[in-house]
């Protein structure tokens, strides 16, 4: 029972340290990020889900940040992926990122609300939500059968 539930929580994780890569990876390269926003907004329009148009950041600094979340979200990726391996020794991985995810739906919420951005972010934020939801499902669930 035990081995079944970690090989699909080590699924879970690579689905998750995968969607993070995914999702990150086009913010770490220079004037890249523009298009990237481009296309959201493009699948934002589709879906009919409104707010305001995104604006890449210009200038050297705030794009140098842009750059810098997109290498920081991809490393997060590899760390999930990293954890995927050995998922009983290395559980703080997910369940620090569970908590961070939360944190970060909490912000989109917050940047919704108060700025109208581009509510294709809703969608990412509730992704999250259910990456971290499961996350602490199997964390938990583990937790018992191991001290079972």
């Amino acid at each position: 029972m035990i081995e079944r539930q970690v090989r699909q929580f080590r699924g879970f994780l690579i689905f998750s340290g995968m969607f993070n890569i995914l999702l990150a990876a086009p913010l770490m390269v220079p004037e890249f990020y523009t298009r990237y926003l481009s296309l959201l907004w493009k699948l934002n329009s589709v879906l009919l889900l409104g707010g305001r148009v995104p604006v890449a950041p210009s200038g050297g600094v705030n794009a140098l940040l842009i750059n810098t979340a997109g290498i920081d979200l991809v490393l997060i990726g590899i760390f999930v992926l990293y954890a995927s391996r050995d998922p009983l020794s290395r559980w703080f991985i997910p369940a620090i990122n569970a908590a961070a995810r939360v944190v970060f739906a909490g912000l989109i919420l917050y940047y919704v609300l108060v700025y109208d951005i581009a509510r294709i972010v809703l969608l990412i934020g509730c992704l999250d939500l259910f990456i971290s939801v499961v996350f602490a499902c199997y964390l938990i669930s583990l937790r018992k059968l191991r001290s079972a």
